[in-house]
């Protein structure tokens, strides 16, 4: 599994392009929204030193239908209506990737994570190309599953480890007062943990290893 963290530069004429760069200050956050193939319904944080103008902007401007304020407090208001899917979100349901919150505009681009297999990133990216949407990647890193990387007893001894403060600086458990909490012999406890650690280091380090690190 990836994570994925891409600044895409907004097709014009959608309604966060828009929006976004008449109020280049402004920042304007995809909250939720209703799934829909070409129009859904959108919760959008909008946070500035006025929100009113650009709200306002917002309710006046064609494209927007069933607007409403939703909740307003200093500096930032909440605003539900209907409106085009973003092509950015429409992109992330053709590649199967979950909408994860919020999607954030500034003047003209969109920073969102996305969370999926590499198959599933790399599909994402090629919609992108596809519906001429420029886009960066700032990170791209693999996510570790703990529950499939180790056995239970692994899993259950580094998680003991942790919690009696194994691993603080400086410590505050030893081996063999892990192991005694642990009810293993000292020994095990030491081949577990290596065991166990070499799994969690070679999956963070990841293709890495196979690459060579740069010099």
């Amino acid at each position: 599994m990836a994570r994925a963290n891409l600044v895409v530069q907004l097709s014009e004429g959608g309604w966060a392009y828009t929006v976004s760069t008449q109020f280049p200050d402004a920042k304007f956050e995809l909250l939720a929204l209703e799934p829909g193939a070409m129009e859904c319904f959108q919760l959008v944080r909008v946070s500035a030193s006025e929100p009113d103008r650009p709200v306002e902007f917002m309710r006046d401007v064609g494209g927007f239908r069933s607007f409403s304020v939703v909740q307003q407090a200093a500096g930032a208001t909440v605003v539900r209506f209907r409106s085009e899917t973003p092509l950015t979100v429409f992109c992330l349901h053709r590649a199967s990737i979950p909408f994860e919150p919020p999607l954030t505009c500034r003047n003209g681009r969109a920073s969102l994570q996305a969370t999926a297999p590499d198959t599933a990133i790399s599909e994402l990216t090629d919609y992108f190309n596809q519906y001429g949407l420029r886009f960066e990647v700032e990170s791209l890193r693999q996510e570790i599953d703990v529950e499939t990387l180790l056995t239970p007893r692994q899993r259950d001894l580094v998680l003991t480890a942790v919690d009696a403060g194994y691993y603080d600086t400086p410590r505050d458990c030893t081996l063999t007062e892990l192991a005694t909490a642990a009810d293993v012999a000292k020994s095990t406890a030491s081949e577990t943990l290596h065991r166990a650690e070499g799994a969690i280091v070679r999956a963070f380090v990841g293709d890495s290893l196979a690459e060579g690190f740069p010099e």
